[in-house]
């Protein structure tokens, strides 16, 4: 990176709005608004401990921020010494060095904090991209993809709704503002429901889950909660099941599938397809356009679902590791 025309320094506030506009050239499919970038990076560092370290590039004869980098552990696979890091150039600045200036700058930090893995993720089919990741000792590991359903053509036909069948075996379907949001028993319980069927999905690391401080502030306290659109399946006074839809800030025509899951003791008998179909309806009867959602490469059981549902893939990622030396003291 030729320093007399770029410079790095520490991120601040108002670089925000600007990464979200460097984000949504370089990923149009899943829009993001400065709110959201705020939010989820003060809540994954709630506990004591956790790194976001953020670096900006800007061009020195205007000042406009270019490029950003970040170090930061996984909130559901929190290790010490196990890291995220991102590095995202504008397009029209590529090429001249300057992800190679911010990876160096984050690797050095990692180091410093004793970093074994780092961790990334870069568009499959973006040979440069791909090239930067090889280069600078990042191996594949696995692959997420994004996908999308048009609600106009969803496939609902070959899901018939099986609620009275489900009913009749003891289960009940609510949503979240019906049992109520703001209720401590209601937030306990489906953190518990969270807790246990997130630690099995797929992931990069070893699962760590989140405490319900986390849960509360991330989860509970995002700005895309829509606690009609969190669709519940109960056995008793237990939380057994979740579809989990939230509000894209950055695309008004579009929802999120943020999360599904049962719990391991109940499954195998439909809930996570009951639960999406009412996802889907309740989506398509409010006048969306679009849900979009994240699989990972290993998690068939829910992509068989989103296929039969008429979800298709728009854009994958790939996900690389790399090994790291400590620094020597």
């Amino acid at each position: 990176m030729d320093r007399s025309l770029y410079s790095i320094r520490p991120f601040v506030e108002a670089d925000y709005e600007v990464q979200a506009r460097i984000e949504n050239k370089v990923n149009p499919e899943i829009p993001v608004s400065a709110e959201e970038l705020r939010h989820w990076e003060r809540s994954a560092t709630l506990q004591p401990g956790r790194v976001n370290l953020k670096y900006s590039v800007s061009e020195n004869r205007t000042g406009t921020m270019v490029a950003f980098g970040a170090l930061h552990h996984q909130s559901y696979a929190f290790h010490p010494q196990k890291f995220a890091v991102s590095v995202i150039v504008e397009p029209g600045h590529r090429g001249r060095g300057i992800g190679r200036a911010l990876l160096e700058r984050l690797e050095k930090e990692g180091r410093q904090r004793r970093a074994t893995r780092l961790w990334c993720n870069y568009r499959d089919g973006d040979e440069p991209s791909g090239r930067f990741a090889s280069l600078n000792g990042f191996v594949t590991r696995r692959k997420v993809w994004l996908s999308r359903l048009e609600l106009a053509a969803a496939q609902l036909e070959g899901i018939p709704d099986r609620t009275e069948d489900l009913v009749a075996r003891g289960f009940r379907f609510t949503t979240l503002v019906r049992e109520g949001t703001e209720r401590r028993v209601v937030q306990e319980h489906l953190h518990r429901l969270m807790r246990v069927t997130s630690a099995d999905v797929p992931r990069l690391g070893e699962y760590t889950p989140l405490t319900f401080e986390e849960f509360l502030a991330r989860d509970l306290g995002g700005p895309g909660l829509l606690p009609e659109a969190v669709f519940l399946a109960a056995q008793g006074d237990e939380y057994v099941g979740v579809s989990w839809l939230v509000r894209e800030l950055a695309d008004g025509t579009a929802l999120r599938i943020g999360f599904t899951g049962t719990d391991p003791r109940v499954r195998g008998v439909g809930l996570a397809t009951q639960l999406k179909r009412r996802a889907v309806l309740h989506a398509r009867d409010r006048g969306y356009r679009y849900l979009t959602t994240v699989n990972d490469s290993l998690n068939r059981p829910i992509w068989a679902i989103n296929q039969k549902l008429g979800f298709r893939q728009q854009v994958t990622w790939v996900q690389g590791e790399k090994t790291v030396e400590p620094a020597r003291s």
